[in-house]
């Protein structure tokens, strides 16, 4: 088994001069991020398949005072999903699956005759069928109920992906139950698991020797232990979720090398064609091919930088896989912290560095700083807390408006819907030329039930972007109508 060379926050150089100079950059800005964001985890650059940097930071057991290495092993979350999206089309390129044949074909006991049935394997690679999906907040009940318990595919799939459709097909919709579908249509047309298949045509030609599928009962060596931010700013061990939830979707593990070797494998065509790797990143709609997201990052003065990438986040985990297409730079940050826009914001920021774009260093998140407050002391102490900090703001905290509208969302999503409108408020107050951010003011104040005010705050979205549809049928919907 090959092996990461280094310990805790080693770094690892190439030989050049010019890649040393960088990976001293990536360093600084890496250690900043786990200082001023207390991130845990590992990062890892590489071009063309080779490390350029990787460094590892915090604790993979907190109970036992074990660090993360370079080498530990994390729940990848939704980064499953183009994993699986590439073991559809190998076995598409093999001729067991059809793109354009139908649930109903592949699942005729569960779907034939219904309108799932009728979704074609091209349109859950793209979320576009039109499936009902599992609650997106995890403050939902069937978090907190049903997703507790353990379930076959098949006894998922009865009780939670319905026949009947949400939406008409064709219309992008992120969509989890459209992979978990994906997997039980692997295992009808392989005759094997879907943990056997990603075995046989990802894992093994890849060389990933420590990947699988999460089942919950396996040891797994050398995997890092994930946690959450309880209210009160300890950390905690995230709600229990049951793996069998999850499934093709967002079930498997992974290291940093690993994933590495994945994205070599894809390079050097071991895993699929050229042909079927177009296709695969092509956008289909909302920015997504077939498990991939399909961006261009504005990286580099000249053209924008053609990049697929995915992130994934469950309790305790996030990630995020980007891909360079044009020169094979691959960046891999997984946290075990579930630090979604800490892990988010560090591969953008590397991916500027690699290319040449300054970066400033990051700050101290606001939210951790005032959530706590908010938590023991109420909304008035986290309103004086706010003020109290002056000057110290824009220098110490990173208080942009990508991050307060984040803390706005977070503390929307817990339902404590009068501090994200105090949060959004700030934001607006700091940002009033911002469309956006007088829109997630907006939301909020609807879901507060102040109809008066989402109007005007909707009203002052199409003031600064006239063309902006969601504000426009927001406001149809808002509409006084004639008693």
């Amino acid at each position: 088994m090959q092996k990461p060379i280094g310990l805790l926050c080693a770094v690892v150089f190439a030989l050049s001069a010019a890649v040393n100079v960088q990976a001293t950059t990536l360093d600084q800005l890496v250690h900043a991020y786990a200082e001023q964001r207390d991130f845990s985890g590992v990062v890892l650059v590489a071009r063309d398949g080779q490390t350029i940097y990787q460094a590892a930071f915090g604790m993979a057991q907190p109970a036992w005072k074990v660090a993360v290495t370079d080498d530990s092993v994390f729940r990848i979350g939704s980064l499953s999903k183009p994993l699986t999206a590439t073991l559809v089309m190998r076995l598409v390129e093999i001729g067991r699956i059809k793109l354009d044949e139908t649930v109903g074909s592949y699942l005729p006991a569960a779907y034939a005759g219904t309108d799932a049935g009728k979704i074609t394997v091209r349109q859950l690679l793209a979320h576009t069928s039109g499936l009902a999906d599992v609650p997106s907040r995890y403050t939902d009940t069937f978090w907190s109920r049903d997703a507790r318990r353990h379930y076959t595919p098949k006894e998922f799939a009865s009780a939670w992906i319905p026949g009947a459709l949400a939406s008409e097909p064709g219309i992008w919709r992120y969509n989890n139950n459209g992979y978990y579908l994906l997997g039980m249509i692997v295992e009808a047309a392989t005759g094997k698991s879907y943990a056997e298949n990603m075995k046989q045509y990802i894992f093994a030609p890849a060389g990933m020797q420590d990947s699988g599928l999460f089942d919950g009962r396996t040891i797994i060596p050398k995997l890092a232990q994930g946690t959450v931010q309880a209210d009160d700013g300890t950390r905690v061990l995230p709600s229990y979720i049951d793996p069998s939830v999850s499934y093709s979707a967002a079930g498997l593990y992974s290291t940093a090398l690993d994933l590495v070797r994945f994205d070599s494998a894809l390079t050097g065509g071991r895993l699929l064609s050229q042909t079927s790797q177009r296709e695969m990143f092509a956008n289909r709609g909302k920015g997504y091919g077939y498990g991939w997201e399909v961006e261009d990052w504005a990286v580099r003065k000249d053209t924008p930088l053609p990049v697929v990438l995915h992130t994934g986040s469950i309790p305790g985990y996030q990630s995020i896989f980007v891909r360079s297409l044009s020169d094979h730079v691959a960046i891999v940050v997984l946290d075990n912290t579930w630090q979604g826009a800490t892990v988010v914001a560090m591969a953008r920021d590397i991916a500027d560095l690699v290319h040449g774009k300054p970066v400033a260093l990051p700050r101290r998140s606001l939210q951790a700083a005032l959530g706590p407050i908010l938590f023991r002391e109420g909304l008035d102490a986290m309103r004086a807390a706010y003020l109290r900090l002056g000057a110290h703001e824009s220098t110490m905290y990173d208080v942009s408006e990508s991050a307060l509208n984040a803390f706005g969302y977070s503390l929307l999503r817990k339902d404590q819907r009068e501090a994200a409108i105090q949060v959004f408020r700030w934001n607006a107050e700091a940002y009033p030329l911002s469309p956006n951010v007088h829109d997630s003011l907006a939301e909020a104040l609807l879901a507060s039930g102040d109809r008066e005010g989402a109007r005007a705050g909707y009203a002052k979205v199409l003031a600064l972007d006239p063309g902006n549809r969601h504000a426009t049928e927001e406001l149809e919907k808002l509409r006084p109508t004639n008693p």
